[in-house]
C-alpha cells in the first residue's frame, strides 16, 4: 500500500495501476458517408451568408437556363450540343472557385450515374447514344447547379410566380426546401452526437437508426402544426403575389443569349 501524503487513509493497488483500456474498433462508415451526405446537402440548400450574385435578374436567369434545358433535351444535333456544351463551360469558367467547384461535383456524379446505367445499352444495340444522353445530362445539371448557386432559393421561388404558376405548386416547393434543410440540421446534430457518444463497437446500428428516423418523424409532425399554427395566426390565404423587379440592362443579356440559341436550334438543332 502507498501512504497518502495528505494525511489518514491509503491509496488501493487498483488506482496506482495504468489504465490500459484499449476500444474495440468498429466500422463507422454509415455515420461518417452520413455526415458528409449532409454536409454537401447543406453546401446546396443552405442560403445563409449567400446573396444574390448573379448578373440579372432571377426571372431572366430562370428562362435562360429552363430554356436550354429543354433545347438540350430535344435536340439530336451534335453541333448544337458543342456550341451549348462551350457556352456553359464558358460561363462556369468565369465563375468563382466555390461555384465552379459547387457545380462540377454535381454535374459530375449525376453523369457518371446515368453513364453507369445507360452503359449496357452499347453491348445490347452497339450504339453510342448513352454518350450523348450522358453529356446531355451533364449540360443540363451542370446549367442548373450554376442558376441554384448564384441565384437564392428563395428569389427562384419567388420568380416561379412570375410565370403563372399556380400558388400551391409554389408553397409546396418553398415548404420541401426549407423543411429539407431544417429536418437536415435536426438529423446532423443526431448523428454527431451519436459519432461522439460511440465507444467501442456498435452491435446494434439498426436501433440506433431506427431511432434517429422514428425522432425526425415526430419532429416533422411537430414542425408541420406549428407552421399550420403560424400561418393561420398571419392569415395566409395560399396566395404568393409577384415580386416587383425592375427590368434592366442587365437582363437583356441572358435574353439576348437565349435568342441566339434559339435561332442556332432552328437551323442545326
Amino acid at each position: 500500500m502507498v501512504r497518502n501524503d495528505l494525511g489518514s487513509g491509503s491509496i488501493p493497488d487498483w488506482m496506482m495501476k495504468k489504465n490500459e483500456y484499449v476500444p474495440t474498433k468498429d466500422r463507422e462508415g454509415f455515420l461518417t458517408k452520413s455526415l458528409l451526405g449532409f454536409l454537401r446537402l447543406f453546401r446546396h440548400f443552405s442560403m445563409r451568408g449567400r446573396g444574390d450574385i448573379s448578373v440579372a435578374g432571377a426571372g431572366t436567369e430562370l428562362v435562360l437556363t429552363l430554356g436550354m434545358i429543354i433545347m438540350i433535351a430535344m435536340t439530336d444535333s451534335g453541333v448544337f450540343l458543342a456550341c451549348a456544351g462551350a457556352g456553359i463551360l464558358g460561363v462556369l469558367s468565369f465563375s468563382r472557385i466555390d461555384i465552379m467547384k459547387r457545380a462540377l461535383s454535381t454535374s459530375l456524379g449525376v453523369t457518371a450515374f446515368t453513364f453507369v446505367i445507360m452503359l449496357p445499352a452499347f453491348f445490347l444495340y452497339k450504339s453510342l447514344g448513352f454518350l450523348v444522353l450522358s453529356f446531355k445530362v451533364f449540360l443540363s445539371v451542370t446549367a442548373l447547379s450554376l442558376l441554384t448557386s448564384v441565384i437564392p432559393w428563395n428569389r427562384i421561388t419567388a420568380a416561379l410566380r412570375l410565370f403563372k404558376m399556380p400558388n400551391i405548386l409554389i408553397f409546396v416547393l418553398d415548404m420541401t426546401i426549407h423543411y429539407i434543410l431544417l429536418l437536415g440540421n435536426v438529423a446532423y446534430d443526431m448523428l454527431a452526437a451519436l459519432k461522439l457518444r460511440s465507444i467501442g463497437k456498435n452491435k446494434d446500428k439498426v436501433n440506433s437508426f431506427s431511432g434517429i428516423l422514428g425522432t425526425l418523424f415526430m419532429k416533422s409532425v411537430a414542425m408541420s402544426k406549428e407552421t399550420e399554427d403560424a400561418l393561420t395566426c398571419r392569415l395566409f390565404e395560399g396566395r404568393y403575389d409577384a415580386a416587383k423587379t425592375d427590368f434592366g440592362i442587365k437582363d437583356c443579356i441572358p435574353l439576348f443569349t437565349l435568342i441566339i440559341f434559339i435561332i442556332l436550334y432552328i437551323f442545326v438543332g
